[in-house]
């Protein structure tokens, strides 16, 4: 994990653009690079970047927020995102990642063992794996979050990080939109779809379309939000046990 000072979101933000940059392969952007002429790569570049940075210079405001934001997926699941700088933690029915500087922890959540007849209802399991502290977020923990979702969601920061490594690719075009509240930026370059990104006034990645930390195609859509987070997003998930039954919970009250 990268160790940059903690409370940075700008850094952390930089952080995400090298990020982006493992879904297409350095020696792919090398060879694009390379294959251009070093005026035409920087005038074509350029504005796109700028662009880029623009929108990237919103995403940093609403990184330093406390915030609880759920994104819906295209197979219909949904992850929430909870941030408190520099704790971040994603969660979705069965899964939960989370890092803070004391430790990052990636648990699954069962599935439930079939109920053996005539026995109450086993206790949902909870499996933890355990690493290292993280202030900011590495281009390997970048694709974890990725994988874990199984490649169809991608941190905020790191959808910034795509657009702007598309932005340095030969033939770079960017252009500006909106949806709803939310201002957009759509980059493409030579051999390379086109990606959106949208943030809305509150710094918050609203949408983006294009391919995961993964290599996957994705669209997330922002369904919800609140100016707040629970401390309990930072704390891994517990076994989970069965519901008590009317007989059980009568007894509980007594």
């Amino acid at each position: 994990m990268a160790e940059l000072p903690r409370n940075n979101p700008k850094k952390a933000l930089l952080s995400a653009v090298v990020a982006g940059a493992l879904t297409l392969g350095f020696a792919g952007m090398m060879f694009r690079a390379c294959s251009a002429p070093a005026k035409q790569q920087a005038e074509s570049a350029n504005q796109a970047l700028e662009m880029v940075d623009s929108l990237a210079s919103r995403l940093v405001l609403g990184l330093d927020s406390d915030a609880t934001m759920q994104y819906g997926t295209p197979s219909g699941a949904v992850v929430t995102v909870s941030q408190s700088a520099p704790r971040r933690a994603y969660r979705s029915g069965s899964m939960t990642y989370i890092s803070t500087p004391d430790g990052t922890f990636l648990c699954q959540i069962g599935p439930a063992p079939s109920p053996t007849k005539g026995k109450k209802p086993t206790t949902v399991p909870v499996m933890c794996q355990e690493g290292p502290g993280a202030d900011t977020m590495s281009p390997t923990e970048a694709k974890a979050i990725s994988e874990a979702f199984g490649g169809e969601f991608l941190a905020p920061e790191a959808a910034l990080g795509r657009l702007a490594t598309i932005a340095q690719g030969q033939g770079a075009r960017a252009g500006a939109s909106k949806r709803g509240d939310a201002q957009c930026v759509s980059v493409t370059a030579t051999g390379i779809r086109t990606e959106t990104a949208c943030v809305n006034p509150a710094g918050l990645l609203a949408y983006f379309q294009g391919t995961s930390d993964a290599g996957k195609t994705t669209e997330l859509v922002l369904q919800y939000t609140t100016p707040s987070v629970s401390e309990e997003a930072f704390q891994p998930p517990r076994a989970v046990g069965p519901s008590p039954t009317p007989s059980t919970a009568k007894a509980s009250k007594k």
